[in-house]
């Protein structure tokens, strides 16, 4: 805490606050930002900046007393001890007296989002996956918005537990000359328990900024931003799931077979990858649907493997 207190400037003490977060282990993350939180008290700015670009890992989730739907838990949907449901904008536990709302423009923008990150979600990672996305204005841009998926396996005959959490922050630019610049600050964190007393887990992030073309349609200009960032954050988590893969994996797989090598022989491959994630849909739009309408097609009956294997054909070239 002495050491934030001696910087300046807050993009300073956010880089150092994101270097603490990428060395603590990914079930310690929630901990770690709470801590972090109590020591940015006194510099309000860089607490901000903060929370606008990382979310408490593992993510929690509450149910919705409306519509019985469950939803994620995270910064851009608390106020004071309450969580708001994208669903229904009923905050659980409940508030007592008036709160801020979104307008009707961005309310409308997040319910759709949902709807589609619902889908996204499910042919991407199984119908156990749960995903919210979350919107929130902010000054000096178009909007915020936190795309949120949590996906737990247990008693798998593959490992006693496995669970999957990825955050998409997304700064949205005001539009200029029809096109809009996208920020987006991705963090994933996955943990695998292949016994009850062993854990092997990885946390990755990500900062990619990128300028796209926005519909010239006032009516159409929030179903160009969700086109652009469902292609994003696809193309993101396609790139960071190979990682995973190729990187990170192998390399704790090197690493302990370099302390002791069991038999003599390589250590197999940690179970659970390909049944955490699978091959996304397009974000592509087809001939004939509707204006600002987003293709979502089915995955097919393909195995974990095949899927798995698609998703790294599709990684991009290096």
């Amino acid at each position: 805490a002495k050491f934030i207190d001696n910087m300046d400037a807050p993009s300073s003490v956010v880089k150092t606050c994101l270097n603490i977060l990428q060395k603590v282990p990914p079930k310690k993350t929630g901990l770690a930002l709470g801590l972090l939180k109590d020591a940015l008290a006194s510099n309000p700015d860089a607490l901000n900046e903060l929370l606008q670009r990382v979310v408490d890992f593992p993510l929690q989730s509450a149910e919705d007393p409306v519509t019985n739907r469950l939803f994620l838990l995270c910064e851009f949907n608390r106020h004071m001890d309450s969580y708001r449901s994208p669903f229904s904008d009923t905050y659980v536990p409940p508030l007592s007296g008036d709160h801020e709302h979104l307008s009707d423009a961005l309310a409308t923008f997040e319910s759709h989002s949902n709807e589609v990150w619902a889908a996204y979600t499910q042919l991407y990672y199984g119908k156990e996956a749960l995903g919210s996305v979350y919107v929130k204005e902010v000054a000096n841009a178009s909007f915020l918005a936190c795309f949120l998926v949590q996906k737990t396996v247990e008693n798998d005959e593959r490992l006693a537990k496995g669970q999957w959490n990825s955050a998409h922050i997304v700064h949205v630019g005001n539009v200029v000359k029809g096109s809009a610049k996208y920020r987006i600050s991705s963090t994933l964190s996955i943990a695998i328990d292949p016994t009850s007393d062993t854990c092997v887990s990885a946390l990755v992030s990500r900062e990619t900024e990128e300028q796209h073309k926005v519909s010239d349609h006032h009516a159409a200009v929030h179903a160009s931003h969700l086109e652009n960032i469902g292609k994003l954050i696809e193309s993101i988590e396609i790139d960071m799931r190979s990682n995973l893969d190729v990187v990170t994996i192998p390399k704790t797989r090197e690493v302990v077979t370099g302390l002791r090598c069991q038999g003599g022989a390589a250590a197999a491959r940690p179970a659970g990858i390909p049944i955490m994630m699978a091959r996304p849909p397009s974000f592509k739009k087809k001939s004939g649907l509707p204006p600002g309408a987003v293709a979502m097609p089915g995955m097919g009956g393909a195995h974990a493997a095949a899927l798995n294997a698609a998703v790294l054909k599709r990684a991009p070239k290096k």
